[in-house]
């Protein structure tokens, strides 16, 4: 069986999946506003995922550059 782990303030608590559900299906609102939270973390998450692979490659390509011309000034530009 496995538990979720919530950490509050001074403790943990832990439930089973059906346990949670069970009570976020009491209130509502809560299940739609946690739904709403969990989409918009994802997004977030996915986007700042894509912003450092964009990074990487971008940063690839300059020192790609940078090499590049330290090679032909050091080969009196024969390369």
């Amino acid at each position: 069986m496995n538990f979720i782990e919530i950490p509050l303030t001074k403790c943990k608590i832990f439930l089973t999946e059906k346990e949670l559900v069970g009570l976020l299906s009491k209130d509502v609102e809560l299940y739609k506003e946690s739904l709403q939270r969990g989409k918009a973390f994802t997004r977030s998450k996915r986007q700042l995922e894509r912003e450092e692979k964009h990074f990487r490659n971008y940063e690839a390509s300059v020192l790609q550059k940078k090499y590049t011309l330290i090679c032909k000034e050091r080969t009196n530009g024969f390369l």
